[in-house]
């Protein structure tokens, strides 16, 4: 299993402060569905106290070069997911 990158705003998936992408990156989850899930709370009243908080306090990213992208969701979807073993 390879090691989680550390949990920081994006530096090269960033919409708006780069929260979502850098969730993306630390779990392996497409950005965008962390920011349809943003958009939620939002509606709930959640979404517009977590989003500027997660802003604030996570530290930003590193360098390109060393950022992993998230996997693609399109390319998962079309290739379907490889066995764990």
């Amino acid at each position: 299993m390879p090691p989680r990158p550390a949990l920081r705003r994006s530096t090269t998936n960033r919409v708006l402060g780069g929260v979502c992408g850098g969730l993306a990156e630390y779990t392996g989850v497409e950005a965008l569905l962390w920011r349809i899930g943003f958009v939620a709370l939002a509606f709930l009243g959640a979404g517009v106290l977590v989003y500027p908080l997660l802003w604030i306090l996570l530290p930003a990213g590193t360098a390109p070069a060393e950022a992993a992208p998230a996997p693609r969701l399109r390319e998962t979807l079309q290739n379907g997911r490889t066995p764990n073993r």
